[in-house]
């Protein structure tokens, strides 16, 4: 009779999770290389996407329970990322989004149009308002899974119910949308928010060029 190892499991979703998002990255990257093999685009440490990801609507709210919708995007620059702001991964993914913004400093029209969202399952009002006043621009999302997973689905974040002992210790990846509210590019785990903040800055000074789509 077999041995039921009860950490096949995890590993077993922790893989898939990787092995969905690196198809993800796989995917984005043969087709920049095609349609854009005879442009320069800036060389960041991210992942720029391009063609941009167009996001599918989707009904969140603020911790105030305000409306968050794909309109919520529009002339912003937005970091974005899933998680749970209780747990050690939702904490690492907001620290990261305010140490990248706060690198922008020298740069104040940029920094003044970007926001930080963290979309999490956990619906906690009043932990998600003591989060929000360590910055005027994070706002901490909340709403049904399907809306969760509508939006995670379409950047390529793994869905909600995957995350294990594994993974919720690990900072999440970071999105960047663009004004135009699509996906532009993604900052890995392991990126730090000083390179992050680079990134963002090289990518706007050059989006009209990257995206002409967008404008």
């Amino acid at each position: 009779m077999p041995i039921h190892d009860p950490r096949r499991k995890p590993l077993g979703r922790l893989a898939m999770a990787a092995a969905t998002m690196g198809l993800f990255l796989l995917a984005y990257y043969w087709g920049n290389q095609y349609k854009y093999r005879d442009s320069n685009p800036p060389v960041i440490e991210g992942v720029l996407i391009r063609p941009p990801i167009a996001l599918p609507d989707f009904d969140l709210r603020d911790a105030a329970g305000q409306p968050f919708t794909a309109e919520s995007f529009a002339e912003h620059w937005t970091l974005l990322s899933f998680g749970d702001p209780s747990q050690v991964s939702g904490h690492l993914a907001i620290t990261r989004m305010i140490e990248a913004y706060n690198r922008l400093a020298s740069d104040p029209d940029l920094q003044a149009m970007l926001q930080l969202t963290l979309a999490s399952e956990r619906e906690d009002p009043i932990l998600a308002r003591d989060f929000a006043r360590l910055s005027p621009v994070l706002k901490i999302l909340s709403g049904e899974l399907g809306e969760l997973q509508r939006l995670g689905a379409s950047v390529g974040a793994p869905p909600p119910q995957e995350a294990t002992a594994e993974t919720k210790d690990e900072p999440p990846p970071l999105y960047l949308i663009g004004p135009s509210g699509r996906l532009v590019a993604l900052f890995t785990g392991s990126q730090a928010p000083a390179s992050m903040a680079l990134d963002i800055s090289a990518i706007a000074k050059n989006f009209h060029s990257l995206f002409p789509a967008d404008d």
